[in-house]
């Protein structure tokens, strides 16, 4: 529990305890702080007899007057505080609230279109295979050391529950995480306040343009993560940024503590790989590259596939070797790495079918999909799964299915449709295919029944676009 003071300095308060910050009024239990904020969809302030009525200790209620800020009304002998631009502080608030956790842990921030899940992934498991505590946040949800991760819903979450999270964390003596920064989370404050360490910039590429406009803003809302890196001037911070992405520069202006930069082009990169090889050993696809780096040259040799997961582990790499690992020991457990779960991972090593699962969701996705694929798939039949989500920027269907028709077979579906028109959502996939070998099946159980039933031995199917989930969410819900 914890003094109300300890956020609002009212007397008027001190008698009063909670014990959690809540934003979802359904999940409200005794002695809570519901804080109601005014959102994109809804503006919570309805749903505060509810909260009350669930049990809560007190109300934090935003308000657009700046006369308004620290009023205090009482409903049912609970004191409802107005707060001036809440859904601005609230970040602030939430750190205050849990003691400022992210300052006891070494976090380590990525952004970008693609790859934050593989780097996210690849820095805690490098940590892990180091000896190290670590957790992880994204897509694939909370993970904590070796234990199995519990899905949240966002890629990023809301600002109260990463501050919680983190909490958590400390509390059982985690000493990394390794987070997912999406550019909604930066756009809408989730990190503002959050201690980061580390900040990884992949690529960007067209995606989300129905939240953010144009590729303009969405470029902004990204270099948000370096800009406010130089919060905390009393610690090292750095920015590891891909040095082959278009929007390099731009994200370079923005980050005024030190760069570390990478590359599987330019040779003046501080960290450059090149020599790349795909190659097949003990029914294991691997790539071995030769790395530069500021100690030395290394021959590296790992368990993925694609150019794209070099760079992804050159990042991951980065953030690690920053804590003060030599590069020959980061190079030297880079074999010990296990596939990434629904990202390039290869299914089933004894079926008579190559099978591939990955998340490719975007244009840039599936082009990096198709050509770390490419050489596998030589001379065999490639079939694909594909589909578009509900509550998305489906501008770039067309693109999508322009680059997926290098599959000789396309079966399109949805990828968790939410209550937006099926036919729609496939039809801007279709619309782009260059050949006539596909069709629509709309839920996405039975499409990748559909493309199973289709293969014959030797065929590789490829199931895009959702990697491992094992869920939709569809009109009623998830």
């Amino acid at each position: 529990m914890k003094k109300l003071t300890a956020l609002f300095d009212l007397p008027v308060l001190s008698d009063i305890n909670v014990k959690a910050m809540v934003l979802d009024s359904r999940k409200v239990t005794q002695g809570d702080l519901f804080v109601a904020v005014k959102g994109h969809r809804f503006d919570a302030s309805q749903f505060v007899p509810q909260a009350i009525s669930f049990g809560a200790s007190a109300v934090v209620l935003e308000t657009d007057l700046e006369n308004e800020h620290l009023n205090i009304q009482w409903q049912n002998n609970v004191p409802v505080i107005h707060y001036y631009h809440l859904s601005a502080n609230l970040s602030a608030l939430a750190g205050q609230f849990y003691d400022n956790p992210s300052e006891k842990l070494t976090l380590v921030g990525v952004t970008g279109t693609n790859g934050k899940t593989s780097i996210s992934t690849l820095v805690h498991n490098m940590l892990r295979t180091l000896g190290e505590s670590s957790a992880y946040i994204g897509t694939n949800g909370f993970g904590k050391n070796d234990a199995e991760p519990v899905y949240f819903g966002n890629t990023t979450p809301d600002v109260v529950t990463l501050h919680n999270q983190i909490g958590e964390l400390r509390r059982d003596n985690i000493k990394n995480l390794a987070f997912e920064a999406s550019s909604h989370a930066m756009a809408l404050g989730r990190i503002y306040n959050v201690d980061i360490d580390v900040a990884i910039f992949t690529n960007l590429t067209h995606e989300h343009l129905d939240f953010h406009g144009d590729m303009q803003t969405y470029a902004y809302d990204k270099s948000l993560l370096f800009s406010t890196l130089g919060n905390n001037l009393s610690e090292a911070k750095y920015g590891v940024l891909n040095k082959d992405d278009s929007y390099y520069k731009v994200i370079s202006k923005c980050l005024y503590q030190q760069e570390i930069n990478y590359s599987i082009v330019d040779k003046t990169a501080d960290f450059y790989a090149y020599n790349i090889k795909q190659y097949k050993e003990d029914k294991v696809f691997k790539t071995s590259f030769t790395l530069n780096s500021p100690e030395g040259t290394f021959e590296c040799i790992t368990n993925y596939i694609g150019n794209f997961m070099v760079s992804n582990v050159l990042a991951a790499l980065i953030a690690v070797w920053v804590k003060g690992y030599s590069v020959e020991q980061l190079v030297a457990i880079l074999p010990k790495l296990g596939a990434l779960y629904g990202r390039m991972e290869i299914l089933g090593d004894d079926l008579p079918i190559d099978i591939i699962s990955d998340f490719a969701h975007t244009p840039d996705g599936y082009e990096k999909l198709l050509e770390a694929t490419r050489e596998m798939r030589k001379g065999k039949r490639t079939l694909l799964v594909t589909g578009m989500g509900g509550g998305r920027d489906i501008s770039k269907g067309p693109l999508i299915g322009e680059i997926i028709s290098e599959a000789d077979y396309v079966v399109i579906t949805t990828d968790s449709p939410r209550d937006e028109d099926v036919e729609v959502l496939m039809g801007s996939i279709e619309k782009g295919m260059t050949h006539k070998n596909y069709e629509k099946v709309w839920f996405r159980t039975d499409a990748v029944k559909r493309i199973i039933e289709l293969s014959e031995p030797g065929d590789v199917v490829i199931l895009a676009s959702k990697g491992r989930e094992d869920y939709e969410i569809l009109q009623g819900g998830k």
